[in-house]
């Protein structure tokens, strides 16, 4: 009988990043993460990753303190155009920062009236192709980091797999110990920019 493997290590050497999980009986999620670098060691996190794709980690200053943040983005569920994830930062004193999710921002910001999507009262985005659009929130919540900002975005469309309508994306500010909406704009698909550095990891498994 092949021993199925209980733990995973996610290793950056430049920065002495290492992030530990725990694989589930059956080995398709990642959870109870612990993170340790060289300011200590903090968790375990009840983060869900799939073992299918590798957690997305940055090392940047993102809220422009002259210091690095450990941003941990974990892809829980994916497959064919569909990804979703959450955005995890850990602050230079290995405390867990609120981010606050990117649907709850468009549902408190964005109002999809028919074929228009309106930040509060203004007018953002209008299309005459699609049928009447609204948030994709169980098929696309992707985060990256951009030019050391964090950003969030989530797909609309008309509810038809095909008719696809852009993104609304997030950037996130520092703003009272949280990480809040400071902009949130309309994209079309080739408007999107590609994320940043993600660190490069080594991984070890069977222990």
């Amino acid at each position: 009988m092949v021993e199925v493997s209980k733990k995973i290590e996610f290793i950056n050497e430049d920065h002495d990043i290492h992030i530990t999980g725990k694989l589930s009986d059956h080995g398709d999620k990642i959870s109870d993460f612990i993170i340790r670098n060289n300011e200590g060691e903090v968790g375990p996190f009840q983060w869900n990753q799939s073992s299918l794709r590798d957690p997305i980690i940055y090392y940047e200053d993102i809220n422009q303190d002259n210091q690095n943040e450990i941003v941990f983005i974990n892809i829980f569920d994916h497959g064919t155009g569909i990804i979703l994830s959450e955005a995890h930062v850990i602050a230079i004193n290995s405390t867990e920062v609120i981010v606050e999710p990117i649907q709850e921002i468009i549902k408190e910001n964005i109002r999809f009236l028919g074929k228009q999507v309106y930040l509060e009262d203004r007018l953002i985005y209008e299309t005459s192709k699609y049928g009447d659009l609204k948030a994709y929130y169980d098929d696309w919540i992707n985060y990256k980091v951009v030019n050391g900002k964090l950003i969030g975005g989530v797909r609309i469309g008309d509810g038809r797999t095909e008719q696809y309508a852009g993104y609304l994306e997030v950037e996130y500010a520092f703003y009272e110990g949280k990480y809040v909406v400071k902009e949130i704009r309309h994209i079309e698909d080739d408007e999107m920019q590609t994320e940043g550095l993600p660190l490069p990891l080594t991984i070890r498994k069977n222990y």
